[in-house]
């Protein structure tokens, strides 16, 4: 039995707390048992880990995680990706030992290296020094798929943060590396994951990028009113051994406008709080509370933003605003169409905002409530 609090976890989301997004999982472990390369793009917080972790265990596949968040130069980039072949060797193939000739017949810039480490060999490929990044990568990448070709299994290699990628390295090799070994791959699968969709679009989407329509492409939405409906009240029966009223459930949604994170914030308080089935009143009260926890977060972001910025941001929440460079909304911003036009691609490209068909919408709620608020300072 799962501990009531467990249905709404702020970070990954395992098992009954996983909700739904059964199309999404479909399409995306469909690709991974077939060998075909993703792209899985939300913005922060709506779950995209969660997703591919979900997808990636159904397909029972070995696979390896690698986040670029912290990535800061090329050879951080070289190491991340080196370390997870490593790892992905031993997952998929197990002993290294008995491989070390077949990698020593497949890489030439890099040295196979064992080391004992407990009661296991450790396998370690270290670049020789006259090479660079981007051919290591493509050399350890394809030295991979060929071991799992020999031994014909099937693995999967999870990139998450990977727009950070294309930021430190762009021009110098490694997309074309990546793209190199991606386009031939038989055995492995890559799941290429971010949450800046603008950079991941002018990876994966600008011709004149290497990674240009190599993926097929998953962009993650909102989950469904329906689907949240079942979530709450199963997790409810759990705890309350009842269903919640519906008024309650819509109070929930109208709160966090169903932002997967702040969802399960005020459903982990209400839950954690409530003895009894919550209430309307339960739900505002501690929407307050979180309100007053991400206020500074909130303010720091938009004050980091340019005065153009602000100005339209600030009219964007008021409502979903489907045209902002007509002439009266040029003369209540004080702005032209042109400056208009920049102010929302960067509000785009810093995931502050996104275009759901042809209005806008502040994505974060807290953010809204700030801004329609006149909390911050302009």
């Amino acid at each position: 039995m799962m501990r009531k609090r467990d249905y709404f976890p702020l970070g990954i989301a395992f098992g009954k707390a996983f909700c739904n997004r059964t199309e999404e999982t479909r399409i995306l472990l469909n690709n991974i048992t077939n060998g075909k390369h993703t792209l899985l793009m939300a913005t922060r917080r709506y779950g995209k880990s969660s997703l591919a972790l979900h997808a990636i265990t159904l397909s029972k596949l070995p696979y390896v995680e690698t986040d670029f968040y912290m990535a800061s130069t090329e050879k951080v980039i070289e190491g991340y990706i080196l370390n997870s072949v490593v790892d992905l060797i031993g997952k998929a193939l197990g002993s290294v030992d008995k491989l070390i000739n077949s990698i020593k017949k497949y890489v030439r810039n890099l040295k196979p290296k064992l080391e004992i480490g407990g009661k296991y060999l450790k396998l370690e490929l270290v670049p020789t020094a006259e090479s660079d990044p981007a051919t290591n990568v493509k050399e350890a990448l394809l030295l991979l798929e060929r071991l799992l070709a020999e031994n014909n299994k099937q693995a999967v290699l999870l990139m998450d943060e990977f727009q950070n990628v294309g930021v430190i390295a762009k021009g110098t090799g490694i997309e074309a590396a990546i793209r190199h070994v991606a386009q031939k791959t038989k055995y492995l699968t890559i799941v290429f994951s971010g949450s800046n969709r603008k950079l991941l679009q002018t990876m994966f989407e600008d011709e004149n990028r290497p990674l240009y329509k190599l993926c097929w492409k998953l962009t993650l939405s909102r989950i469904s009113a329906s689907h949240y409906q079942s979530h709450l009240q199963k997790a409810a029966q759990e705890a309350w051994k009842e269903d919640l009223n519906p008024s309650v459930i819509n109070k929930i949604f109208q709160l966090t406008e169903r932002h997967p994170y702040y969802l399960n914030k005020l459903c982990d308080k209400l839950w954690m709080h409530c003895e009894k089935l919550p209430t309307i009143s339960n739900a505002d009260l501690l929407w307050l509370d979180i309100l007053e926890e991400e206020k500074s977060d909130a303010i720091k972001e938009i004050s980091a933003l340019t005065a153009g910025q602000k100005k339209v941001l600030g009219q964007v929440a008021e409502e979903n605003v489907t045209q902002l460079t007509d002439k009266a909304t040029m003369i209540t911003l004080e702005m032209a169409s042109s400056s208009i036009v920049r102010a929302l691609e960067g509000l785009e490209e810093k995931d502050i905002i996104e275009k759901l068909e042809s209005s806008y919408k502040v994505i974060n709620p807290v953010i809204r409530f700030y801004v329609t608020k006149g909390k911050v300072t302009q």
